[in-house]
């Protein structure tokens, strides 16, 4: 690796380990992060350190510079979210029936994570679990990507639509037979995502489906019209 390359690496991996593991209440002395920074195979000094915070400062990240045991220590305070809006959005997955519970946790240690390590400890230590009947369909997410390329791209789409019975089996609606659509939005309502559609084959209604109700969606190469 190319000394400029080297250079760029150690900032980068020196940002990422201070907004994970820092806060004001949680600075980082200048050896630790050196050992923090070996660990991943680059190696440093505290005056080299010194200039990538510099470094880090003229880009805008606002190092804060503290003193720890005699040694100069750092950390980032300003974040994208504070503590009460995280929790706010990990309450909201938790209350989400549409995003399952494989999902729900998936989302919720990645939106922890945006407050860095320590705030994530407090977030995901204290959640509440409402009570909640998750789905179970994890295909949601595979659909509203489809659809949200069909959507930005002026395509039409298809896709088999089903109702679930007592058992909670799939029933297809009109024996199977793919709908294709216009989509114009996907909007939540209830608690649940719907594709709001434009038909103009019958006096331009506008109907809306279930995205969780979807199978087999597809954004087709069809333009929608105008």
């Amino acid at each position: 690796m190319s000394e400029t390359n080297h250079k760029k690496l150690r900032v980068v991996k020196l940002l990422e380990i201070l907004q994970q593991n820092t806060d004001m209440e949680h600075p980082i002395g200048t050896n630790e992060l050196c050992a923090k920074l070996a660990e991943l195979g680059i190696h440093t000094d505290r005056r080299t350190i010194a200039k990538d915070i510099a470094v880090l400062n003229e880009q805008g990240y606002e190092v804060m510079h503290t003193k720890l045991s005699k040694q100069n220590a750092y950390y980032i305070e300003d974040r994208s979210f504070s503590l009460p809006e995280l929790k706010i959005l990990i309450d909201a997955v938790q209350a989400a029936s549409f995003i399952t519970e494989k999902k729900s946790a998936d989302l919720i240690s990645k939106i922890a994570a945006l407050g860095g390590s320590h705030q994530a400890e407090i977030l995901t230590g204290n959640i509440v679990h409402f009570n909640t009947r998750k789905h179970n369909n994890e295909q949601i997410y595979y659909n509203v990507n489809v659809l949200e390329n069909a959507i930005r791209y002026k395509k039409k789409a298809s896709f088999l639509y089903f109702d679930l019975d007592e058992s909670l089996n799939k029933v297809y609606r009109k024996d199977k037979a793919i709908y294709t659509v216009e989509p114009i939005a996907l909007v939540f309502n209830n608690d649940n995502y719907y594709l709001m559609t434009y038909d103009p084959t019958a006096d331009n209604i506008i109907r809306n489906y279930r995205v969780d109700r979807m199978d087999s969606v597809q954004q087709l190469d069809d333009s929608i019209c105008k």
